[in-house]
């Protein structure tokens, strides 16, 4: 089976896909925020291109995902709540404010945040890869463009109610609950549509096949803000007016049975200009088992891990005091905001009359999300030699 694998990619360059880093659009959008739970890579398009031969020439690649969220995480891995006061001046009947039914440190209230997140996107992507070597591996350029759809909405649920601090009054009764709830839920919903180009990332390609069975390949990408983006919106086909340098490493092994690879990404983040938020490094790992079932098609485990590992920051320093409450990053900074999620599931691929093309599908499932969405995604990639 191998060796049927070797011949044909050698003959009609196999794989498509780039070794390089794939997509700008990141799949798993965070509500909360521009960039609270974003990021310029979408984690899972590492698929069957990892562990696929690469030879010079000319490749196209057309990914698309569809990812949905129904759940979004706070810093501790459990849903998101609002929290906050209702001051003790307002009023619940004409004339007759909360202070004077003995709320004077007015009502305090908790509400756990119901997000539907939807985004899709075409993910169009270039390769060439050069028979020139430079330190025993060949070197080449890819580059993409995405295309995005994206939904979100943003709603509480029934809010909890206690007396603020300072309150004599020793419970919130259901009647002033029921009178104090949509003035809760008005501050929480929120719903936000867009579609358009995303971030176009540019990368240089390093390649090196090592023997028969293994190769790696290296690709430090740049992104650049190409995207419509508005800071007071919630979603955006844009990631923000800021740069990306995302550079990664690839590892596979081709064995006799199991194919293994990863591809391992580090994402550092200019501070936005037009909000001053800078989102914290963001390590990415794409991995994926895959075992040839029959001559042309291959079935086996893929997923990911998402893990920032510095704090994200905001410095409105140079706005106005209006500009500076509407761009308030939502998120606790206090904690960092660092965003965390881990997702697998199965993925089948063909492989075309020996390597005509290569088209994939997959599903994977997230776990464990720490402040961002947790959905699951839809993949489909078609990989052509040119």
């Amino acid at each position: 089976m191998n060796t049927f694998r070797r011949d044909a990619s050698s003959a009609c360059a196999l794989t498509l896909k780039t070794v390089a880093l794939a997509a700008a659009l990141s799949a798993s959008s965070m509500a909360l925020a521009a960039e609270n739970g974003n990021q310029r890579y979408s984690p899972g398009v590492g698929g069957s291109d990892m562990t696929s031969p690469l030879v010079p020439g000319w490749y196209g690649q057309v990914a698309m995902v569809a990812y949905h969220a129904n759940k979004i995480k706070g810093n501790d891995g459990k849903q998101l709540a609002k929290t906050g006061n209702i001051p003790a001046a307002t009023e619940v009947a004409p004339g007759v404010p909360l202070s004077a039914i003995g709320f004077a440190g007015g009502v305090d209230y908790n509400s756990k945040i119901g997000i539907k997140a939807d985004t899709y996107a075409i993910l169009p992507r270039i390769t060439y890869l050069s028979s020139e070597q430079v330190l025993g591996g060949n070197v080449g350029f890819t580059a993409m463009l995405p295309l995005v759809r994206r939904k979100i909405q943003l709603a509480g649920e029934t809010p909890s109610f206690t007396p603020g601090a300072g309150s004599a009054a020793p419970a919130v009764s259901g009647a002033l609950a029921n009178g104090l709830s949509p003035t809760v839920l008005s501050r929480i919903a929120t719903d936000s549509a867009t579609y358009g180009i995303g971030d176009l990332e540019l990368s240089p390609i390093w390649h090196m096949e090592i023997g028969d069975h293994q190769h790696v390949s290296i690709a430090p990408t740049i992104v650049l803000p190409t995207g419509d983006y508005d800071a007071t919106k919630r979603a955006n086909s844009g990631f923000g007016n800021f740069f990306t340098f995302r550079p990664s490493v690839q590892y596979a092994f081709v064995g006799d049975g199991w194919d293994v690879g990863a591809r391992f990404v580090l994402s550092f983040n200019t501070r936005n200009k037009d909000n001053g938020y800078r989102t914290g490094n963001i390590l990415n790992i794409d991995y994926q088992a895959m075992k040839f079932v029959s001559e042309d098609i291959r079935v086996g485990l893929q997923g990911y891990v998402v893990e920032q590992f510095t704090k994200d920051q905001q410095d409105l320093t140079g706005f106005s005091p209006a500009q500076q409450t509407a761009l308030t990053n939502s998120a606790d900074l206090s904690t960092g905001n660092k965003m965390r999620a881990y997702a697998a599931g199965p993925a089948v691929a063909w492989l075309a009359n020996g390597g005509e093309f290569l088209l994939e599908g997959k599903f994977l499932k997230e776990f464990g999300a720490k402040n961002r969405t947790e959905g699951q995604a839809f993949w489909l990639t078609l990989s052509k030699p040119l």
